[in-house]
């Protein structure tokens, strides 16, 4: 990694960094709504495959940098440090503020008790297999532990895909 220089000006840098940021975020937002209308895809199939694989994609390359460097507690640290951040922080925040301006938001209304309690269960799921996983083995994630990840990750991307095709899984697409 390059050696970063000391900013002259970080009272200023900062706030136009996370405008950017805010900016970059809302065309992303925009562009995957019109995209989904365009495609007449359900915008929450295109919100799980392409937003969440964006916004991950650099603490991917992180923990793969660190993890490089044998700091492999670092690189899961940084993982689920990115996630419950992303949930506590990111999702939490916006919903407060809409909440408390706007009136309570409806989750289960425009994404389904089914399709919310699927992805609900996968994620504890993952995160349970992780955990097993990892006892199991001395905390040390190995190549299979990978590929079985990968194979859940592929079988969540099926069930994403199939979910929008009306009629195939109940959802939002059914509707």
């Amino acid at each position: 990694m390059p050696k970063l220089r000391r900013a002259h000006r970080p009272l200023l840098l900062a706030p136009i960094a996370g405008g950017t940021c805010v900016c970059i975020a809302y065309l992303m937002v925009a562009w995957l709504e019109t995209s989904a209308c365009v495609l007449g895809v359900p915008t929450i199939s295109l919100s799980l495959l392409l937003a969440a694989s964006g916004t991950s994609l650099p603490n991917c390359l992180v923990a793969m940098y660190v993890a490089k460097k044998g700091r492999g507690t670092t690189a899961v640290s940084t993982v689920f440090g990115s996630n419950i951040f992303d949930i506590l922080i990111a999702l939490a925040l916006p919903w407060a503020i809409y909440s408390s301006i706007f009136g309570p938001i409806t989750v289960f209304e425009s994404l389904g008790f089914g399709t919310a309690y699927a992805l609900t269960t996968i994620m504890i799921a993952t995160f349970a297999l992780f955990v097993i996983l990892s006892a199991t083995n001395a905390w040390v994630v190995t190549h299979p532990h990978a590929w079985i990840y990968l194979a859940i990750y592929a079988a969540f991307v099926v069930y994403v895909i199939l979910d929008a095709i009306p009629g195939i899984v109940p959802g939002p697409a059914s509707r």
